[in-house]
């Protein structure tokens, strides 16, 4: 009955965040902006999985504590999202050699799946996670 219809992230810069999305895969979908410019809206598509990005001229800044799992998941409320791959080493591999992070540091998580995170350039944690 139900499905997952899409995330939503906000950004400070549409164009370098849609850079760092369609890394992954994500392709335009649809898109709109205020007459006044004081808001943009982008729609970009993973297969099934809609990502809506918003970027507001006038936005605040993510709390330095939503950066790091350790001390965003304590607080109440949205997380992050996650990047399913087939093999987590070659999902390592793709972001070091695409220069998305410095480094990576796999774990296996308390479920038994291996995964990583990383930080989208407004510091916004996104998870890459081994499929079942």
């Amino acid at each position: 009955m139900f499905n997952v219809n899409h995330i939503a992230i906000s950004v400070t810069n549409m164009e370098r965040s849609m850079e760092f999305y369609k890394k992954f895969g994500f392709k335009d979908f649809k898109s709109w902006k205020a007459e006044d410019e004081s808001i943009k809206i982008t729609m970009l598509k993973l297969n099934n999985t809609v990502l809506e990005i918003f970027c507001y001229k006038q936005y605040k800044n993510l709390p330095e504590t939503a950066k790091s799992t350790a001390t965003d998941l304590p607080i109440l409320g949205t997380k992050h999202f996650a990047l399913g791959v087939e093999k987590i080493e070659e999902a390592k591999k793709f972001v070091l050699e695409n220069k998305i992070c410095e480094s990576v540091d796999i774990k296996t998580g308390r479920l038994g799946k291996e995964y990583f995170f990383i930080n989208d350039p407004d510091g916004i944690l996104v998870e890459i996670i081994e499929n079942d």
